[in-house]
């Protein structure tokens, strides 16, 4: 659908869903949209980022086809969010070498070879005896890691940091409005515990139209398991850096525990989110919608997958290839992120951060 037509849908349908206003008790979209009566293209991309896809309004709509109004704002306010991944992202499309699920794989096996050829040339360990088994430097030395690693994961740091400021200054304006202090720690909680995942309070109507928590609980296993990865690589950082420790760490050191934790969450909430999708109802989202969300759900799980199996094997002749897999995998998907489903997060913070305060405004007298 071409974005004009699209948000001139979104905007019909919420002019319907402001007159009525049953469902403005699940969630802030619809407190938040009462205070809008002409609505905007920003007016819309907010509210579709903040909505957090419960499904709830959907499943209480009386006006959904076949009703002659025919709403369905989830499915809208998916296909606007689908917008908003492209829109502010600058370059809009990952290098054409990256593109697609090809140029993924093509990235990745290039990284692979690249890796394998630098660990032959600095250490010549690779897929031989190590010295000290368990040292990912007995294969590749750190400066490699961090100059392969580096390069990528700045480039996306970079573009998201443009693609954030973009974004509220489209949606909101003023970029000074974010100094607000005041208002980014109950911004941060909710955003931590999907506080507005849960519709009515019984739970998102997901994957079949009956309320339940497990959908959020999921959500939640997989973020917190990458919080613990993120703290994971900062521990050990911190040890080899600050306290002089080098790898490998023990079973029972703060970079191994959390790493493995996180990466077990990972896994198990990626697969519990997948076999959802299976049943999830098809009128609330569409193809592409759901391709982005396979996709970073299975790129996740190859990540946290890999990560794991540098853990178990990293005493066995298989540590090697396992490392630069992992690595490869991690390279490819810093390079990657802006353009994947990844960056909701950032523009779902940012959305709750403007309702906060959109609401301390209207409250105050």
């Amino acid at each position: 659908m071409p974005m004009d037509d699209l948000f001139a849908e979104a905007q019909r349908q919420l002019t319907v869903c402001n007159a009525c206003r049953y469902c403005a008790g699940y969630c802030p979209v619809w407190p938040a949209l009462t205070l809008r009566t002409d609505l905007t293209t920003a007016d819309v991309t907010h509210l579709a980022n903040l909505c957090h896809d419960c499904g709830d309004c959907f499943a209480a709509c009386m006006y959904t086809a076949p009703h002659e109004f025919a709403l369905n704002p989830p499915k809208v306010f998916a296909q606007v969010r689908e917008d908003t991944y492209r829109r502010y992202v600058w370059p809009r499309r990952a290098p054409r070498w990256l593109g697609g699920r090809r140029g993924a794989l093509f990235g990745f096996l290039a990284v692979a070879v690249l890796l394998t050829l630098l660990g032959y040339a600095t250490t010549g360990r690779f897929l031989s005896a190590q010295a000290d088994p368990g040292s990912p430097y007995e294969i590749l030395p750190h400066l490699v890691m961090v100059l392969v690693a580096g390069g990528p994961a700045g480039y996306s740091m970079v573009v998201l940091a443009d693609a954030a400021r973009r974004y509220w200054a489209d949606v909101h304006g003023p970029l000074r409005d974010l100094a607000h202090r005041s208002h980014w720690p109950v911004t941060l909680v909710q955003a931590a515990h999907l506080r507005h995942m849960h519709g009515g309070g019984q739970g998102c109507d997901y994957p079949a139209g009956e309320p339940s928590p497990l959908r959020r609980r999921l959500h939640l296993a997989v973020s917190y398991g990458f919080g613990l990865c993120v703290l994971s690589t900062a521990s050990a950082a911190l040890m080899q850096k600050v306290l002089a420790v080098m790898p490998p760490y023990p079973y029972w050191s703060v970079p191994v525990v959390t790493g493995t934790v996180g990466g077990v969450a990972i896994v198990a909430g990626c697969l519990g989110l997948l076999a959802l999708k299976r049943r999830s109802l098809p009128d609330l989202g569409t193809d592409a919608t759901r391709r982005a969300d396979h996709h970073l759900l299975w790129a996740l799980s190859l990540l946290a997958v890999s990560g794991l199996l540098t853990l178990v094997l990293r005493t066995g002749p298989l540590f090697s290839a396992v490392l630069v897999v992992h690595l490869a995998a991690v390279v490819v998907a810093f390079a990657i992120a802006p353009y994947t489903k990844f960056t909701h997060g950032i523009y779902r913070v940012l959305a709750i951060y403007k309702d906060n305060l959109e609401t301390a405004r209207r409250t105050t007298p």
